[in-house]
């Protein structure tokens, strides 16, 4: 492909799979409801290994739905790292920490490493119980909402060291902002009808330039690519124009990088008519995550 030098990125967010075993009312990506499908690496490896020769990324974050519950997890975020030459960051709710094959030797290479978000007040600490026994004693704990410090993010709550200097920092977010996907008066699961820039104004994915790749496609946000694929697995509310444009969405691929990537890229950070479907008000609140199946 005829690139003279590699497109800068500041993050780009590897989502692998809509299966999450949480609950959390307002998921960005709906996951708390019944949304399936994950990706293996084998499936993707040479597709991102083309993507690497044309992006360059700063931040390399992996999620889902909840990351380990991919098999392949390590996979991937070894894989993306020996790509890119950069360090991956997990994303996790920290509920399946101790029980993913391979998750303590490959985060001691230092090619990854994971971030616990506490979601439910109250498992955080049966959560962090679980986090302590996954480390190697001794551990340093850190604790910034005592101390005053600061972290190295600004909702860091802890962040715990161990004897393999394997570091784990919990956040805290019990509360999301309205997701795109909401129930109309007849209970049916349904979308907003926004003005779209009003809902690019105030999105925190727009906020954050959360750009997602999603089964080896680039797309400007997560609702746009899993809006479509939500669909066809539930069924929205929505008119046969309104799926239209659903589905109509162009992300930028490895087949059309040649004749898109300059447009794509020059209009990433502009509204696009699918940001109709996202809220154009501040709402949300609590997200009370239960375990699925309890």
């Amino acid at each position: 492909m005829p690139v003279q030098r590699k497109i800068k990125i500041r993050k780009a967010e590897f989502y692998i799979t809509n299966v999450c075993n949480l609950t959390c009312e307002y998921c960005n990506r709906f996951n708390n409801y019944n949304f399936k499908g994950w990706q293996d690496w084998k499936d993707y490896k040479q597709i991102y290994a083309r993507w690497a020769e044309l992006l360059d990324i700063d931040q390399l974050v992996i999620m889902g739905g909840e990351p380990f519950l991919n098999p392949t997890v390590c996979d991937w975020a070894l894989g993306l790292a020996d790509q890119w030459n950069r360090q991956t960051q997990i994303i996790s709710n920290g509920t399946r920490i101790n029980h993913v094959n391979g998750l303590y030797d490959a985060l001691k290479t230092k090619k990854t490493w994971v971030s616990v978000t506490l979601h439910n007040p109250n498992e955080i600490e049966e959560i962090m119980s679980g986090v302590e026994n996954f480390l190697q004693h001794p551990i340093t704990k850190h604790n910034f909402a005592e101390t005053g410090e600061k972290g190295n993010f600004d909702n860091t709550y802890r962040t715990w060291v161990d004897a393999n200097n394997v570091v784990v920092p919990f956040w805290l977010s019990d509360s999301f902002v309205q997701s795109a996907i909401i129930k109309n008066d007849a209970g049916e699961l349904t979308l907003h009808n926004s003005d779209p820039t009003e809902a690019h104004d105030i999105c925190v994915f727009a906020q954050y330039k959360s750009y997602h790749f999603i089964r080896g496609k680039l797309y400007k946000c997560g609702p746009v690519a899993l809006l479509p694929e939500f669909d066809n697995q539930n069924t929205l509310a929505i008119s046969d124009e309104d799926r239209q444009l659903l589905n109509s969405y162009q992300p930028l691929t490895l087949e059309n990088f040649d004749d898109y990537h300059e447009e794509f890229f020059k209009n990433l950070d502009n509204p696009i008519p699918q940001c109709k479907f996202c809220p154009s008000y501040y709402g949300g609140g609590k997200i009370y995550p239960l375990r699925k199946g309890s």
